[in-house]
């Protein structure tokens, strides 16, 4: 079938948590009602996502694999931020420093409504909606969410967001699955990782931007294609020091365009993906400290640098840096982001 609905788990309230599973081309994607979180993507029959096979691998994860992240995706330095004229205090969720990722309870850690599932000749869709109130994690206004994963028979996954608020506030969503194309289990640092981008976000001790810096003559230049674990352990380098290796927003160069604004390609599997959005940024994620005791699909140990994740965003602490796009979603507008990442074999 090219699409399915199954039980995945109960949460420990006893809530019934879905999954849904779309199969197009050479590909099947898993995605469940908790956190609207791609559990897995099987492309030729490779596992291409770190995931997990049952409900309580998701509830024991803290580094919010293949999860939908929000309000606010990335960081804010010291969990406050202002908006017209108003300060607001968000929970310090990173190391009681910074706020991450929509905070102690984010969209990560909601279970969603699996609204709709359908299917074409060409595509299977499933849409995932979430109410957010007013005040939630400290964020001013009710959004209404929905999140829809379209998969295409060109072996495509597009991931299309849609927000609407009734009160001005702060925005920024993305996924945030972790990409191992040479297979679970197996290293990324022979990996060569393209980003179209000519600035990257340079960050303090705390990963909170200082500045955008050019890429050119810096282990951050990846516009002719990098291998990943090239310089990724440069010790010279204060800012893979500080990131622990990759962990850095590039400001893309062509967002919303018909070429890809990053690819990854795996030598030993041959896989390709090519990476489209509409987001500026790209945050980048090396896996560096993949190192819980909770083994994706049941078996297979988590290993630094075994995955990478390729976060489509605003730019981190936007709210905060003047210089940066804005986040701020007006009264009665509706916020829309488009990724899509596109697989073949090369």
């Amino acid at each position: 079938m090219s699409t399915l609905r199954k039980k995945f788990g109960t949460m420990p309230d006893g809530t019934n948590v879905d999954c849904c599973v779309l199969s197009k081309g050479n590909t099947t994607v898993t995605v469940t009602e908790y956190g609207a979180r791609i559990a897995d993507i099987n492309y030729k029959g490779v596992q291409t996502v770190c995931g997990f096979d049952k409900l309580e691998g998701y509830l024991a994860d803290t580094e919010y694999h293949g999860s939908t992240v929000g309000r606010y995706a990335n960081r804010i330095k010291d969990g406050i931020f202002s908006l017209n004229g108003t300060e607001y205090v968000l929970a310090k969720n990173e190391k009681g420093i910074t706020h991450l990722h929509g905070g102690n309870v984010g969209y990560s850690a909601r279970v969603w409504n699996l609204a709709s599932i359908t299917e074409t000749e060409n595509e299977a869709v499933a849409t995932f909606k979430l109410v957010s109130e007013d005040g939630e994690e400290g964020f001013p206004g009710k959004l209404d969410i929905a999140v829809t994963f379209t998969l295409s028979s060109d072996d495509a996954l597009t991931i299309d967001y849609a927000a609407t608020t009734d009160k001005d506030t702060i925005i920024a969503m993305t996924n945030h699955s972790y990409f191992c194309i040479s297979g679970c289990g197996e290293s990324i640092m022979d990996q060569t990782l393209t980003i179209d981008a000519d600035s990257f976000v340079a960050v303090d001790d705390i990963l909170i931007p200082i500045g955008i810096t050019p890429v050119e003559n810096t282990n951050f230049d990846f516009r002719a294609g990098r291998i990943i674990g090239k310089d990724i352990d440069d010790k010279n380098d204060i800012q893979l020091v500080r990131g622990g290796g990759y962990d850095h927003c590039w400001l893309l160069n062509n967002p919303g365009k018909d070429t890809p604004v990053a690819t990854l390609y795996s030598p030993e599997t041959k896989i390709n993906i090519d990476v489209y959005t509409t987001e500026k940024g790209i945050q980048i994620y090396a896996g560096n400290y993949m190192d819980e005791d909770n083994p994706f699909f049941s078996k297979y140990t988590q290993i630094p640098r075994h995955a990478v994740c390729m976060e489509c965003c605003a730019l981190p602490d936007s709210p905060n840096q003047k210089d940066f796009p804005s986040v701020v979603l007006k009264a009665g507008e509706t916020y829309v982001q488009k990724t899509t990442y596109k697989y073949s074999t090369k």
